[in-house]
């Protein structure tokens, strides 16, 4: 398992589109901004829908579970706040409860808590939240959760 993510070399600034985002992860909350007008959610929280172009935004509690869409490994170095921690797991997941209105899904980035070995596309994880060193700031984290019998994982050869 990776070790431990220095945040306190993360220098973060929430803006208008995405503060109620980061006060949901204090809460353990993974939130997704969702259309008033159309029901099309959405993530990264911008202002405006994609959909119908509206402005009328507001939030979707999710679960906080999905599954690997696709993953990538960072080698050792990358960011300073990820320096000691090794080689880790950034994956593309796509949340289980949110299908738009229209058949489209809602995929979000997270860095894994597994290792290498543990991450194969098609697998289930589900968000666990890690505390800073601000207390204003948790940040989460993605877990493999199960498996699944058509999971994928690129073996190199």
């Amino acid at each position: 398992m990776p070790g431990p993510i220095d945040y306190s070399k993360l220098d973060i600034h929430p803006d208008y589109d995405s503060k109620e985002w980061w006060a949901g992860t204090k809460l353990h909350k993974y939130l997704v901004r969702q259309c008033k007008d159309c029901g099309h959610k959405r993530f990264p929280p911008g202002p405006l829908c994609a959909q119908c172009n509206s402005f009328n935004a507001g939030w979707f509690e999710t679960a906080g579970k999905g599954t690997i869409h696709s993953y990538t490994v960072i080698p050792k170095g990358g960011l300073p706040a990820f320096a000691e921690i090794g080689s880790y797991v950034v994956a593309l997941i796509e949340l289980d409860d949110c299908q738009g209105p229209e058949g489209s899904l809602v995929r979000t980035c997270g860095v894994l808590v597994d290792d290498e070995d543990a991450a194969a596309i098609g697998l289930p994880v589900k968000v666990e939240y890690e505390a800073g060193p601000d207390p204003e700031f948790v940040f989460p984290r993605w877990k493999v959760s199960g498996t699944a019998p058509d999971a994928w994982k690129f073996t190199g050869e």
